[in-house]
């Protein structure tokens, strides 16, 4: 067993491994970004100025936090170092002449070429050098040359002094940068001072920054410079990042404020429909054929298709209205759960939970009973039970030792997959109920495309899953000897 269990275990990183890299890409896929919710942040904050905002693309907050998560990167390859001139020159010009493109194409180049910019700043300060070249295309160039040597400063309150020095230099760089914008209304004279500032400040940091990188450094940047391999950096050393819509708030802390609401509408519904499945299950198989079997068939069949959005409303109207039950939340408020006793706030909780729990539970435990009465049937008819009954074992020995057990591991592994819903929750309940669980929490991390949230569902719910599924083959051998693991 313990061989099988350290295989299993080293199996597991490399699962997860690939569940995050399929994920991570059909979500980076997917339409839109954390810019393209909103072009300002939720303070109110207002745009950049109207020279930069072509190639920055959003309000400061949004541009550092798509460049620190890597947003700005490519998904799993980086091959931007190698984008020719002759590319760089027609999205100039894509740019310049807008009137040819539709809104939603003109926004997706200026915000790739914004991203791109840092890797193809020798070829647009070509463009800006260049006195050939007209005023729109040298004044756009410089937009992106500034987009492109633009960085973001290290934040927190605990840097090191190195990271300290590097922000004071990012943040000369950047204003000395914001300055030296060309624009269409500069004289060739202001033009000519602005490039050749630009293109001093080039030659000072060509190095520093690695604007020309050599062979074995593009290659280098091929497989790191990507969104996945940022994103896995960080991951491996526990680090799953911040809110989208605040940087002070880790994901980790926000799960963790959440985790008792849906541990417990998670766990009690599952231990309870384990216990009272079998039951239910034990007794249609027993009396198979006969009126009890088919009113509990009727029964469970039509609990198992009416939606929890029929459900939750109902009990809301016709339990909690009344004033049977607390209409929301998870315990009574703050000035009043505080002074309640230990069995007092038992109580207050069990009282809040009860209706969530009736409408999270009524549908599992229908399937799962119907299910748990294929597996006695199933069960009930094998050799080795005939043959004990004409040894005669005892009835209740006969179904509890030599039948459940066999019987409940089917239960088993039809449960062992339900652990990883533990962090997502029950959206409909949630909401209704006014719970505020993983459900809600997961869903408008979805619609406010909150990638680190996303992802740690991913990640953390596949987790579970599997340990799920590696504690349900645990059970096969402590339910039915013959199940070895080796």
């Amino acid at each position: 067993m313990f061989s099988y269990i350290l295989r299993r275990l080293l199996l597991l990183p490399i699962t997860l491994f690939f569940i995050v890299l399929i994920n991570f890409v059909i979500i980076n896929l997917a339409p839109g970004d954390p810019v393209s919710i909103t072009e300002i942040s939720p303070e109110g904050g207002a745009m950049r100025r109207a020279d930069q905002s072509m190639a920055f693309g959003s309000d400061d907050r949004y541009l550092q936090f798509r460049e620190w998560y890597g947003l700005t990167l490519p998904i799993l390859f980086n091959t931007w170092p190698g984008i020719t001139t002759e590319q760089v020159s027609r999205d100039l010009d894509a740019l310049i002449n807008r009137s040819s493109m539709d809104v939603k194409a003109y926004d997706e180049l200026r915000v790739r070429f914004g991203d791109q910019a840092r890797f193809v700043m020798p070829k647009l300060l070509w463009v800006i050098m260049d006195p050939q070249e007209s005023l729109k295309r040298r004044s756009m160039a410089s937009r992106f040359f500034v987009r492109g040597g633009t960085r973001q400063a290290y934040l927190g309150a605990n840097l090191t002094q190195q990271q300290r020095e590097h922000n004071r230099k990012i943040e000369k760089d950047n204003l000395f940068l914001s300055q030296q914008v060309i624009k269409e209304g500069d004289s060739p004279a202001d033009v000519k001072t602005k490039a050749d500032k630009l293109a001093q400040w080039y030659a000072a940091n060509r190095d520093i920054y690695n604007f020309e990188p050599t062979g074995w450094q593009r290659v280098k940047i091929f497989f790191t410079e990507t969104r996945f391999f940022r994103y896995m950096g960080r991951v491996l050393t526990l680090d799953f990042g911040t809110m989208r819509n605040d940087d002070n708030k880790t994901v980790i802390y926000e799960v963790v404020r959440r985790f008792k609401y849906s541990l417990t509408l998670a766990i009690i519904p599952m231990l309870f429909t384990f216990v009272f499945c079998q039951l239910f299950g034990l007794w249609m198989a027993l009396k198979h054929g006969q009126w009890p079997d088919l009113t509990m068939n009727v029964i469970f069949l039509i609990l198992y298709a009416i939606p929890v959005f029929v459900v939750a409303p109902f009990l809301i109207e016709k339990i909690a209205l009344p004033g049977y039950f607390p209409l929301s939340g998870f315990t009574s408020p703050e000035r009043i759960y505080a002074q309640e006793t230990t069995w007092e706030r038992v109580g207050d909780i069990g009282r809040h939970i009860f209706l969530p729990l009736i409408a999270i539970l009524y549908g599992s435990l229908a399937a799962q009973s119907r299910l748990s009465r294929t597996a006695f049937l199933e069960v009930m008819r094998q050799d080795y039970v005939r043959t004990a009954r004409a040894k005669g074992v005892g009835t209740s020995a006969l179904l509890f030792k030599h039948v459940g057990r066999n019987a409940a591991i089917t239960i088993v592994t039809s449960l062992a997959g339900s652990l990883g819903i533990i962090l997502g929750g029950s959206l409909i309940v949630e909401t209704l109920f006014g719970i505020n669980g993983f459900g809600k929490f997961f869903y408008d991390a979805i619609v406010n495309r909150d990638y680190n949230v996303i992802m740690f569902s991913a990640l953390a719910g596949s987790f579970l899953t599997l340990m799920g599924y590696l504690v349900a083959d645990l059970a096969y051998t402590a339910l039915d000897p013959r199940v070895t693991l080796e």
